[in-house]
């Protein structure tokens, strides 16, 4: 490595790891006008499967992107969610039958796809990955982040950068470097994945979760006949066709016969969060922020979740139309969202593995309970959707019966994939409420709605301001439009608002 070293300032935002996190924090920084460079310490992408589930809302964030259609075509959809046990149905969660969006199914696609549809994305907006570039120091002060790259053949850089977002996995050197604890509040476990033929009589239009005595295991269909398998083993079982065929007989009650893994391995399931998501001018996202349990398939979804959080915050913050106090608010609000995550497939995980035969009966008869009474239906298909999630204080669980539902903090129902063009908010306006924008001292979004189901859950002459990640910022009637006011204060700037045509 050569000691030459070239002083640079640079683009006003570094991203760090051009995984699916880095990529969509990259591409929602770049959209909006936001010049960003991105690194990568790999040599090439790197084609593997990895994460293969993309939840509806995740679908309607990467809409504001334009690649979620794509995605969609290009992936294997599923109906919904299966649990078994013994062998039996215990109940479904039927994903298709999501009132309130667009992308009602689960939609499997392998990460190098997702990876591959952003890449694009990114190169359209005119964005390049440096491939090989490693981050290996950084300080920090009031005017920015001095930072220091290396490539294994060329000379280390020393730049200046305004931010940096560190989206480099569960072993984030940004992380190390800016001395953030990494907690790990979940033991250790190890499973054996994999992509195999199946032949039988294994219902392709679910992903199934099957419990037995035995142990757990995943099956996921992927369409054209494969399958992701995901098993809970003890030490020294190897992740073989053998295995994975014993475990379908042994935990799914024989749903069909395995052939030649196409990929497999090994991998230790350490769930942990990190203290802080942000450190100055230095925040963390993705894998490099939380490791969740693999059960859900959450992982991968919360990370771009971060990324489109962080991402208009950002940009409406280095283009002047956002105060920096807002930026406080990307750390309240996904640490506690992945707290919320975590406890879900961490009870989601332990609940599989019971083996005490009482306790898997009171599972069980529980799950075929809330299964005949639809209560499974209502409460979970949002869940695993992560259409219920919401910024502020937690919901009472029989408030969240009530869905789709109007809420502030809450996602935006039926139009959440449509407000995220500019990082201001957007006003949407149920009938009646067109006087309202001549009524605000600011300059916005605006989105009329005729009449139809969100029109008629809103009410009318009722105003909505919709943040550009489909969250609900303010409500208010049309004849006292003064909250939607005090909720655009304490964000806008004074460059980004207009009064009766002058800056105010």
């Amino acid at each position: 490595m050569s000691e030459a070293t070239v002083t640079t300032v640079d683009n006003p935002v570094l991203v760090v790891g051009a995984g699916p996190v880095g990529l969509v924090a990259a591409c929602e920084l770049a959209r909006r006008g936001v010049p960003v460079r991105v690194i990568d310490r790999s040599r090439t992408p790197v084609a593997q499967s990895k994460a293969i589930i993309v939840w509806p809302r995740t679908l309607e964030l990467l809409a504001g992107l334009g690649i979620a259609d794509e995605m969609v075509a290009a992936g294997h959809q599923l109906d919904g969610v299966r649990f078994h046990s013994n062998g039996s149905v215990l109940g479904s969660v039927t994903v298709s039958q999501l009132p309130d969006s667009r992308y009602n199914h689960v939609l499997m696609l392998p990460q190098w796809e997702t990876e591959r549809f952003l890449q694009a994305r990114y190169a359209e907006l005119g964005g390049v990955i440096e491939w090989g570039a490693e981050l290996t120091d950084l300080s920090q002060d009031d005017d920015g982040v001095t930072v220091t790259l290396a490539t294994k053949d060329g000379p280390v850089e020393k730049a200046v950068v305004s931010w940096v977002v560190g989206a480099d996995g569960a072993h984030s050197t940004v992380r190390k470097l800016v001395g953030i604890e990494y907690t790990v509040h979940t033991p250790n476990m190890t499973f054996a994945i994999a992509d195999a033929p199946v032949a039988g009589p294994v219902d392709q239009r679910y992903l199934h979760y099957c419990y037995s005595a035995k142990g757990a295991i995943g099956v996921g269909p992927l369409g054209d006949g494969v399958f992701r398998f995901a098993v809970n083993v003890k030490d020294g079982q190897q992740p073989d066709r053998e295995l994975f065929q014993a475990a379908l007989n042994d935990r799914a009650g024989g749903m069909g016969t395995v052939g030649e893994p196409k990929w497999s391995a090994l991998f230790q399931v350490r769930c942990a969060t990190a203290d802080r998501f942000r450190a100055g001018r230095v925040f963390l996202a993705g894998d490099a922020a939380h490791v969740v349990s693999p059960a859900g398939g959450q992982g991968l979804n919360t990370g771009i979740h971060d990324a489109v959080n962080l991402g208009w915050k950002l940009a409406g913050v280095v283009n002047g139309q956002l105060r920096e106090r807002i930026l406080d608010s990307y750390h309240e609000e996904r640490h506690e969202a992945v707290r919320r995550v975590s406890a879900v497939t961490d009870k989601q995980t332990r609940w599989g593995l019971i083996t005490d035969p009482a306790k898997v009966l009171v599972r069980d008869l529980l799950a075929r309970a809330a299964a005949l009474t639809g209560v499974l239906q209502r409460l979970a298909t949002p869940l695993f959707c992560q259409t219920d999630l919401h910024y502020g204080p937690a919901l009472a669980w029989w408030k969240l019966l009530r869905y789709p539902a109007i809420r502030v903090g809450g996602r935006l129902p039926y139009l959440a994939d449509e407000c995220g063009a500019s990082p201001l908010p957007t006003l949407v306006l149920s009938p009646g409420a067109e006087n309202v924008p001549a009524t605000l001292p600011y300059t916005l979004p605006v989105k009329q709605l005729p009449a139809g189901r969100l029109a008629s859950l809103l009410g009318p002459a009722k105003a909505l301001l919709v943040r550009p990640d489909g969250h609900i910022l303010a409500v208010a009637p049309a004849d006292r439009p003064e909250a939607l006011v005090r909720a655009l204060r304490p964000v806008l700037t004074d460059g980004a608002t207009i009064l009766k045509g002058r800056t105010r």
